[in-house]
């Protein structure tokens, strides 16, 4: 694919996106579903029956080692009571979305391996961290950290060499730019911005395209999700940290200091998120690895 200009507007980029990442139409139906409590299980399988990647992904998992029962789960009305519309949801997004990114071709500048490492691991400490002081948006929560980079991916992908530059302007001492003020300098927006603009026109739930777009500004969050933000926030910060074995707040973003006032968290809950993290990331990124790369991996 030609390198986008850098000057083309946030709008065009999530219009042109449609080429790259083309999302399943019936993500933002069974989402909506999956959200009402009345839908009923036949409802929901249904309207996810209408794509059958998806249908193959729900009983994969269901059949999986962490779910097998007694018998085959052979229907998708069973594979929704067996894993409960929070795990369901997961996939159903997690699922569309790496479907999706696996067409892009690799980018020498962001491989696809890392990208899903990273996502893997702020996802895994999102939902620890949530579980603490969210717990019922726990899932949610989730979802964002693994999700939260989309604008980075697609921004790699539309413009590789800008967005390159805006990295290694980031890395001048002399500027002293954060990679994000970097990003505006070279495009007139950030990869947050763009990462949330895309969710938006995918008709993402609202939580989720403020997480993804508020991730690296959490203080200017919508107040009904702001502590959700706050929580993708710091764990976008204890990925990094997690991904090269690291405990120095100097080797990671800044975490915004109202952030552990708000969720009145210490910063040792998530340094000892991170500890967990390590240990259970593998299986995240297992469901970041589309049918035709069973070995893939994920980093950012």
């Amino acid at each position: 694919m030609p390198e986008i200009p850098a000057t083309e507007t946030l709008e065009a980029r999530v219009q042109s996106a449609n080429q790259l990442l083309a999302m399943p139409r019936v993500l933002s139906e069974v989402t909506a579903l999956l959200d009402d409590e009345d839908a009923t299980s036949a409802r929901i399988a249904t309207s996810l029956g209408r794509d059958p990647g998806l249908v193959a992904l729900v009983l994969r998992i269901a059949n999986s080692p962490a779910y097998a029962q007694a018998r085959t789960v052979d229907s998708v009305e069973r594979a929704i009571t067996l894993l409960g519309r929070e795990t369901l949801r997961r996939l159903v997004v997690t699922g569309a979305i790496t479907r999706a990114t696996s067409r892009i071709p690799d980018q020498e500048r962001l491989p696809l391996e890392v990208f899903w490492r990273h996502s893997a691991y702020c996802a895994v400490i999102a939902r620890q961290l949530a579980d603490r002081v969210l717990p019922r948006q726990a899932g949610s929560v989730f979802l964002a950290g693994l999700l939260h980079d989309l604008g980075k991916l697609l921004l790699f992908t539309q413009s590789p060499e800008a967005a390159h530059r805006a990295f290694l302007s980031s890395l001048d001492v002399g500027d002293a730019l954060t990679p994000q003020a970097a990003e505006r300098e070279q495009l007139g927006f950030d990869h947050a911005e763009l990462g949330g603009a895309l969710a938006g026109h995918w008709g993402l739930p609202e939580i989720l395209v403020a997480c993804v777009a508020g991730h690296h500004n959490p203080s200017a969050a919508p107040d009904e999700y702001r502590m959700a933000v706050m929580l993708v926030h710091l764990a976008n910060t204890g990925a990094h940290l997690a991904e090269i074995d690291s405990r120095d707040w100097d080797d990671a973003p800044p975490v915004d200091p109202a952030a552990w006032e708000a969720l009145g968290l210490a910063p040792e809950a998530l340094l000892e998120a991170i500890e967990q993290a390590q240990h259970e990331v593998v299986d995240v990124e297992a469901l970041c690895a589309p049918d035709e790369h069973p070995g893939r991996s994920g980093r950012h």
